[in-house]
């Protein structure tokens, strides 16, 4: 189990890119536009593998935890509440939802909702952070579950980008940019410290 923990922290290489909101502006300038409907595609693209590497990779974390507290307490039957927040892994259509923001209320559309379902990720990654810590304490492992309940106000954005007669959209287009860059680089902290973790469990057994 350890090997797919690992090949799957491995993976995020692929999946969990950052992406720099400047060069991406740019190029959508200096293509004329045309740079723009790759932005978004790359965006959504993202959001999905990251959301579905995330969940396979809870599935792991969970289970071994799950038995490393089964052999701490010398018990063969476990049962552990499960994360209650269901994971935002419903599938998004990249090349879709990048033509659709040809329309100007599609746009605040495909923004809209790459804020939301970023908010319900952040509040399963909490829910799911909760379960592995009260698992790892048998372990001796402390995991810091806050940073990942960012409340985010779409509506501020939508009024803004009215107000503004659309000009507040770059500022709430910046945002995701940055939220999810954020986002990837708490995560990246937290899987090096548990693969740290379960690699010390490893040795401590093989020694």
């Amino acid at each position: 189990m350890l090997i797919e923990i690992e090949k799957n922290i491995e993976s995020r290489k692929e999946t969990d890119r950052v992406m720099w909101f400047s060069m991406w502006i740019l190029l959508s300038v200096a293509s004329f536009g045309i740079a723009w409907f790759l932005m978004i595609y790359f965006l959504i693209k993202r959001r999905n593998d990251h959301f579905s590497r995330q969940e396979r990779l809870e599935t792991l974390i969970l289970s071994r935890l799950r038995q490393l507290s089964k052999e701490k307490s010398g018990q063969q039957n476990s049962t552990s509440v499960s994360a209650k927040t269901e994971n935002a892994r419903f599938f998004r259509n990249a090349q879709a939802w990048a033509l659709s923001t040809l329309l100007i209320f599609p746009a605040f559309y495909v923004f809209y909702f790459l804020k939301m379902d970023f908010q319900k990720h952040e509040e399963h990654e909490h829910a799911f952070l909760m379960e592995a810590s009260r698992l790892a304490q048998d372990s001796g492992f402390t995991l810091n579950p806050d940073g990942f309940t960012k409340k985010f106000a779409s509506d501020r954005y939508l009024i803004l980008t009215i107000v503004t007669c659309g000009f507040g959209a770059v500022y709430w287009l910046y945002r995701i940019f940055n939220d999810y860059n954020q986002h990837f680089r708490r995560q990246w902290k937290l899987e090096d410290d548990l693969l740290r973790f379960f690699k010390s469990l490893n040795n401590s057994k093989a020694s």
